[in-house]
């Protein structure tokens, strides 16, 4: 069947899905093509079989070039690594095909509707969602959406969009061919710090995509010089001041003639988000504490979560992972503030070898899960910071983070000393 689109990859966190559904509304005939095979992708199969019927096609299991060179229209999935090297992209774009990514088609069909866009090296996410709940605590209608993993497409145009924005994404927003270079009414980054070097090659690269959302935010805000928020928070740690510090400026920037007690409401209630330092309960050990931080990637970000657990008791903290290419030494330095490291995954070696301080390789989650459970003595703090991707052992960072969830909440022999 012809075809007028091709979706590359369903995606981890729905852009695909997302994408596919939309151009299938328009009416269009889009080919979703996937390295998965079905049966890994069974259920978003399903409902677009369902939902679409004829309208939908599928190659699973590995790429075509020759779709790619058919294709009109290719929505890539910005995860691709470097992708001005990736053979089928290339083929797409050397066919004069428009090669872009769900954020970047949205984004690009802003038409002057307010957004907010939210970049960084660590505190993004926490920072994109603390900023979309003083605007709906202030009573502003708000989408959030992006990196985070929430499709922005089909949202209420009277809606602000709050959307975190990835350096992947940013590529794809202001340096891939035929980039939409959309305008922000505010634009912040957090902080920069080495990351994803896999992904762009090397820091400059790295830092010049993220500074291109701040240059084509009509408010540029660096949050890394703000001071730290005073008001009431749930979350714990200095950094989460930091981050509320930001949310706050992003906001009154956006909507600068409501008092900043408006927005503050909706910081004073902010819960957090999941596997962003989120305190798991543990009836079988009520005086311990058990920290879920599966999202922290980056050695800035496991520093930041040690430094908040530790004003709770002392540290046993789980690392480790997939690397992204960075040096390990800083994030080894962290282990000498903790009682003890557990490493796992495919830098779990790298990394033990190389520790400062007590540490065990324990290669899997669920041996550290259970060597640390087995030695807590009472106070102690059990912290799940890999300072890694999760893809060598996990589908992804919420995968890894509920089976830690799971593991420590599982009835056990072993009691704090």
């Amino acid at each position: 069947m012809a075809v007028d689109a091709l979706v590359m990859g369903l995606g981890r966190f729905g852009g695909g899905m997302a994408a596919a559904e939309s151009l299938l509304t328009e009416g269009r005939r889009v080919l979703v093509t996937d390295l998965a095979e079905e049966a890994a992708l069974q259920t978003s199969v399903t409902k677009l079989r369902e939902t679409f019927g004829a309208l939908v096609s599928f190659r699973l299991g590995g790429h075509d070039q020759e779709d790619f060179a058919q294709a009109e229209l290719v929505i890539a999935n910005p995860a691709v690594p470097q992708p001005w090297h990736n053979p089928y992209l290339q083929t797409a774009w050397d066919s004069g095909a428009t090669v872009t990514t769900e954020i970047a088609r949205t984004l690009g069909q802003l038409n002057d509707r307010k957004t907010i866009a939210i970049t960084g090296s660590a505190g993004k996410s926490t920072t994109t969602a603390m900023a979309h709940a003083a605007l709906v605590a202030a009573g502003l209608p708000s989408k959030r959406g992006g990196n985070l993993g929430e499709s922005l497409i089909g949202t209420p145009k009277e809606h602000t969009l709050v959307v975190e924005l990835s350096s992947a994404m940013a590529w794809w927003l202001y340096e891939a061919p035929k980039a939409p270079r959309p305008t922000f009414n505010v634009a912040l980054r957090t902080n920069l710090a080495p990351n994803h070097l896999d992904w762009h090659g090397d820091m400059a690269h790295y830092a010049r995509c993220k500074q291109a959302i701040l240059d084509h935010g009509k408010v540029a805000l660096n949050g890394s010089i703000l001071p730290p928020y005073e008001g009431e928070l749930l979350v714990p740690g200095h950094h989460n001041r930091i981050n509320a510090a930001a949310a706050l400026a992003a906001v009154t920037a956006l909507a600068p003639h409501r008092p900043a007690t408006d927005f503050e409401k909706g910081l004073a209630s902010f819960a957090g988000l999941p596997h962003r330092l989120e305190r798991v309960v543990v009836p079988h050990f009520p005086d311990n504490g058990f920290w879920n931080d599966s999202k922290a990637t980056t050695t800035e970000a496991v520093a930041l979560a040690i430094a908040a657990v530790r004003e709770k008791g002392p540290v046993r903290l789980i690392a480790g992972g997939k690397g992204k290419g960075t040096d390990l030494g800083p994030l080894c330095d962290l282990f000498g503030r903790c009682v003890k490291t557990y490493t796992i995954g495919e830098i779990g070696g790298e990394l033990h070898r190389r520790a400062q301080g007590t540490c065990m390789h324990a290669m899997t989650l669920d041996a550290a899960v259970a060597a640390a459970t087995a030695e807590l003595s009472l106070g102690e703090q059990l912290l799940l910071s890999p300072g890694a991707t999760s893809w060598d052992q996990f589908e992804n960072y919420e995968r890894r983070g509920e089976a830690f969830k799971t593991l420590v909440q599982r009835p056990s022999e072993s009691h704090p000393n």
